[in-house]
């Protein structure tokens, strides 16, 4: 085998390497997202194959895909929802959002940090994750 066709096949095999960490290493928009519901300005989705269980806590990543951009431009955001389950509560936390539908395009705001614990309004977007997700 001459120099040049090893170097050939050293450079396939490392895009090939390459190419299989980058997938094992894809953003979350590449999570199995569910449509769960369905309001006149939203569609909400959620990862079900990702729900974590810690007592009366669940948690589960939610994707927003907004049918027109809101005042600041957001099209659709990804973020972590906390439910109470014995106490009918929610709270979001790290929220990213973007300027494209289904999490694409420009990414416009990052919160890291968990917000307040809320009561979950009865006829809400979020009382369709909480039935999904605490009512068994």
């Amino acid at each position: 085998m001459t120099m040049r066709a090893f170097l050939m096949r050293a450079v396939v095999r490392w895009s090939l390497c390459c190419a299989g960490l980058a997938g094992c290493l894809s953003p979350l928009t590449a999570q199995a997202w569910t449509r769960i519901g369905e309001t006149q300005d939203l569609t909400l989705y959620v990862n079900r194959s990702a729900i974590e269980r810690e007592d009366r806590i669940r948690r589960v990543w939610e994707m927003q895909d907004l049918k027109t951009p809101d005042a600041e431009g957001v099209r659709s955001r990804r973020y972590l929802n906390e439910y109470d389950c014995t106490y009918k509560m929610h709270r979001l936390g790290q929220m990213t959002s973007y300027a494209g539908p289904k999490l694409t395009g420009e990414k416009l705001a990052d919160v890291k940090e968990m917000g307040y614990w809320r009561k979950i309004p009865p006829n809400g977007v979020f009382v369709l994750t909480y039935i999904a997700v605490c009512v068994e």
